[in-house]
């Protein structure tokens, strides 16, 4: 098990195979919902998300109506838990879990078609990040798309812009990515570690983990999520796997795509997911009930 956590309370990792929508959200509702039916309680967690102004228009309307930013994602997520993280360093447990909460860092991107935005993305360009620190949640706005006029009309006043960091150039990005992001990060983790229950982290795009490899959490069993199937794997190969990835010409030192891990172990289970409608990827009892067999394959993988 994950450092001091109960034997009870394991981490269980929920990664994408690909970068299309694999399911992975739906996929981990379903499982916090089964292990809280199972063992009483759950949390689910995602470190990272994003969503785009345009494709996501509703559910941008919906976080910045209330001055924040958010996703479906950490809203679902949020929603499916049963019990907040555990507070650290002289925290208030908090009553209620927010979005916010599990999810440290949101990205909102736009569509930017024949652009290549700061960050090297093709045809999109992040406009902002919202952090959550210890004490409360900041913005860092991309100076450059700011520049260049591409902020929504209305961004400044809903998410209260003013007096946000800037950042013009990726050096500069980096800059407050050591700052303020890894420590968001490190914190979630030591909560994580904290907390005696079990825990779903769930992985953005095609990364094979949105925590640090050396942090004080590590994934006692891992699903890895493509359409019409999950792919089970021990945690501690998945682990070891990952940091030989990290070394590898296309992976560097912070970031390891799924398949390249995956390439190198061959998992403990591969169990079929069925088709499910809105209905049921929206209710996480349902989606339990349906992906029950790979949520009994991934606990045995524990």
């Amino acid at each position: 098990m994950s450092g001091s956590r109960p034997d009870d309370a394991p981490v269980l990792l929920v990664a994408g195979g690909a970068r299309v929508d694999a399911g992975k959200t739906t996929f981990s509702t379903g499982l916090v919902a089964h292990l809280a039916d199972r063992l009483g309680d759950a949390v689910g967690v995602k470190p990272r998300a994003g969503n785009d102004y345009w494709f996501d228009h509703d559910d941008y309307r919906i976080a910045t109506d209330g001055g924040r930013l958010y996703g479906k994602d950490a809203r679902r997520l949020a929603a499916a838990s049963t019990r907040p993280l555990a507070a650290v360093g002289g925290e208030r447990r908090p009553e209620a879990i927010a979005p916010e909460a599990i999810n440290p860092v949101h990205r909102l991107w736009r569509p930017t078609p024949g652009r290549t935005g700061m960050l090297g993305d093709a045809d999109r360009t992040f406009l902002c990040d919202r952090v959550t620190g210890a004490d409360a949640a900041r913005f860092v706005v991309n100076g450059a798309a700011e520049e260049a006029g591409l902020l929504p009309e209305g961004l400044g006043e809903r998410l209260a812009l003013a007096n946000a960091t800037r950042v013009s150039d990726v050096a500069a990005f980096n800059d407050v990515m050591a700052t303020d992001y890894l420590p968001a990060f490190d914190r979630l983790a030591e909560r994580i570690a904290a907390t005696a229950v079990p825990v779903v982290v769930e992985s953005y795009a095609d990364v094979a983990g949105p925590l640090s490899r050396d942090g004080p959490v590590a994934p006692d069993a891992v699903a890895v999520v493509d359409p019409g199937r999950a792919r089970i794997y021990a945690g501690d190969r998945y682990a070891r796997a990952r940091a030989v990835a990290s070394g590898s010409p296309r992976e560097g030192t912070m970031e390891e795509h799924t398949e390249t891990v995956t390439d190198m172990i061959e998992p403990v289970a591969t169990v079929g997911l069925p088709a499910l409608g809105g209905e049921e990827r929206g209710d996480p009892q349902r989606v339990a009930e349906r992906y029950g067999a790979a949520y009994e394959a991934l606990f045995e993988a524990v």
